[in-house]
């Protein structure tokens, strides 16, 4: 039968494994940062090219959707602030 054994680590071990995994931890936490913001800049510019493509096919379409942000924004704002003045 297989037999198992185990160890204790001793403390510098244990502080090795420890400030190892903070860097991993660390080095990882700034991988999905960079990739957070690529994703970001992406959707940008294809926000961006679509519209631009909208604009040359339909004149004015930039400027009627960015009203209609706008209205949509200020609408979301003024549900949130009745919610949350209903909540008090």
């Amino acid at each position: 039968m297989l037999e198992l054994k185990s160890r204790q680590l001793d403390q510098s071990e244990e502080e090795t494994a420890t400030e190892a995994s903070e860097a991993d931890l660390q080095q990882r936490v700034e991988e999905l940062q960079r990739a957070d913001r690529s994703l970001y800049n992406l959707m940008g510019m294809e926000v961006w090219a679509i519209a631009k493509t909208m604009d040359d096919i339909y004149p004015g379409f930039w400027h009627q959707f960015m009203e209609n942000r706008r209205i949509a924004c200020k609408q979301f704002m003024q549900e949130k602030r009745q919610a949350h003045r209903s909540q008090d």
